[in-house]
Parts: structure tokens; C-alpha cells; sequence
């Protein structure tokens, strides 16, 4: 089940940032990055980043968490994050399902990920979504952004 992540909960907070710390850590081996952003929010970053927040539920347990942010012309996935040992069950693709839902037709969605993380960049490219650029964050590091327009 997915549903939103209520921020002014503690309790949905705190198993948020769990997750997003353990899976982002798993992200930053991928890319060999240890500075990516997500590992370094706070329950208050969470509710001043805009963003439109869910979590993916299995028997009343967090397994998966996606963020949004929409704007006039774009709906941007911010996060999409999955525990490890729930990995290749699904659950990042019934998120990015969920969050293409926001989007309005001709609306362009945009994702970025570590150029090095595959497992991301498979996931984006099995849901039709094409590269645009590669951005260089840190030496030797690059962020892919992809775009699909619905």
C-alpha cells in the first residue's frame, strides 16, 4: 500500500529518515560519493524541502519511501528509495507508477540519479525515461537527468 508520509508525525519522520539513510548509503558505495544530499536531512529539511513525500507500506512497514516536487510545467522526482533486502520486488517501480500519477498530460517529469548507480538507471530507463545530460557533481562523479513526458 502507499500512501502520503505525514512529516508532522515524529514516529513516520524518524522510519523515513531510516530508510532514506540506509538506502542512500547503499547509493553512495554504488556511485563512490559519500556526500549525496538525502544523508545529511533532518525531520526539519523534510518539511521545508516542498516536497510531497509517501511510503510504500508491506504489513503495516515502511519497505520503500518516494518524493516529489510539481511545478507548473514539471513534476520532479526528488527521491525514490527501497530497504535493501527488499530490493527487485517491485517496490521503486509501483513508486515512480505512483508519483507519474501527479503529472498532467504533455507534463514533462524529471529524475536525476548517480551516473554510476544502475540498478536507478534501469529502473528509469524500463519506465521510458530518457536521458538528457550528464552533470558533474565532484570530481569524477556525474548525475544523469532523465526526462519522460506523459
Amino acid at each position: 500500500m502507499i500512501r502520503a508520509i505525514d512529516l508532522n508525525d515524529t514516529q513516520e519522520v524518524l522510519e523515513f529518515l531510516t530508510l532514506q539513510q540506509t538506502a542512500y548509503r547503499v547509493e553512495a558505495e554504488l556511485i563512490g560519493f559519500e556526500e549525496i544530499p538525502p544523508l545529511f536531512d533532518s525531520p526539519l529539511s523534510l518539511k521545508e524541502s516542498g516536497e510531497s513525500f509517501f511510503g510504500y507500506y508491506e504489513e503495516g512497514k515502511l519497505r520503500g519511501a518516494a518524493a516529489c516536487k510539481q511545478s507548473a510545467r514539471e513534476l520532479t522526482i526528488s527521491r525514490i528509495m527501497v530497504y535493501p533486502d527488499c530490493f527487485r520486488r517491485g517496490i521503486a517501480s509501483k513508486l515512480l507508477k505512483h508519483l507519474e500519477q501527479f503529472a498532467l498530460p504533455g507534463m514533462r517529469i524529471i529524475v536525476y540519479t548517480g551516473t554510476n548507480n544502475i540498478p536507478a538507471v534501469q529502473l528509469y530507463d524500463k519506465h521510458g525515461y530518457q536521458p538528457l545530460q550528464m552533470q558533474l557533481v565532484a570530481p569524477g562523479i556525474t548525475l544523469t537527468k532523465f526526462q519522460k513526458v506523459l
